[in-house]
């Protein structure tokens, strides 16, 4: 009776090769740039997703706020363009996601009635406008200290 196992099979077959071989890079240093640039885009970033290396028409989308009011109480929706019917204010994100944390950090919870929606007794549209234009422009200023780090590290090369 013969078995076809693998458990104690000593070598190397052909598959693992091919494997081991795609994870190694052929400059370690290239492999230590690479590392060190993912891991500050993540810290610059705050853990959006990465920028590509090219240019990407679908990288920016637009950061929205709706106001609605019912029963004298005051809501207003925060999320993508795409998913907001209608707004009062918008901007540019590449990361829509990370400005509604932003947004959150800077409204008091008492106010948040779900994850994307706060509620406020009187109209405060204007403080709204503002808090969600600060956090746009804060992501903005993080993403150009990156490109002027990725622009003098790549003068330095």
């Amino acid at each position: 009776m013969t078995t076809k196992s693998n458990i104690l099979n000593i070598g190397a077959d052909e598959e693992s090769d091919i494997l081991y071989k795609d994870l190694i890079l052929a400059n370690p240093k290239e492999s230590l740039d690479t590392k060190f640039e993912n891991k500050l885009q993540k810290l610059l970033l705050h853990g959006a997703k990465p920028l590509k290396p090219g240019p990407d028409d679908k990288s920016v989308e637009r950061f929205s706020v709706n106001e609605s009011k019912k029963n004298g109480q005051n809501y207003y929706e925060f999320g993508p363009e795409n998913k907001i019917n209608g707004w009062i204010t918008n901007g540019p994100s590449f990361d829509p996601k990370g400005v509604l944390g932003r947004v959150k950090e800077r409204i008091s919870k008492e106010h948040w009635i779900n994850n994307n929606v706060a509620k406020y007794s009187k109209d405060s549209r204007d403080f709204v406008c503002q808090t969600v234009g600060n956090a746009i422009h804060e992501e903005q200023i993080e993403i150009y200290q990156y490109l002027c780090y990725l622009s003098e590290s790549s003068n330095r090369k």
